[in-house]
């Protein structure tokens, strides 16, 4: 139950008009970009802020976030601003 919780928060946290959808359930859930550059850059920028994220092997557009189920809401609205940070500078640096 704790993990839907935790995904409705991932959810309500990552709106940002380069993620298009959300995919996934409980805390496996998969932000999907325009493109796969933008993911390959989101995730880079995240791993130099010290946020480890993932790239799935069969959809290039998504971002893999998979945190331990003992995620705390603080560690969540961390690791958010961190991904939206990623994306604003991505958003920038490609004039989106």
């Amino acid at each position: 139950a704790q993990a839907l919780e935790k995904e409705k928060r991932f959810r309500q946290l990552l709106v940002h008009p380069l993620i298009t959808e959300i995919r996934g359930r409980g805390l496996m859930i998969a932000p999907m970009t325009l493109s796969s550059d933008i993911t390959n850059r989101v995730i880079l920028k995240c791993q130099e802020k010290g946020l480890i994220l993932f790239w799935l092997l069969f959809e290039g557009k998504a971002i893999r976030i998979t945190p331990p189920l003992t995620v705390s809401e603080e560690e969540i609205a961390a690791g958010c601003a961190m991904i939206i940070e990623a994306l604003n500078e991505v958003q920038e640096e490609l004039g989106l």
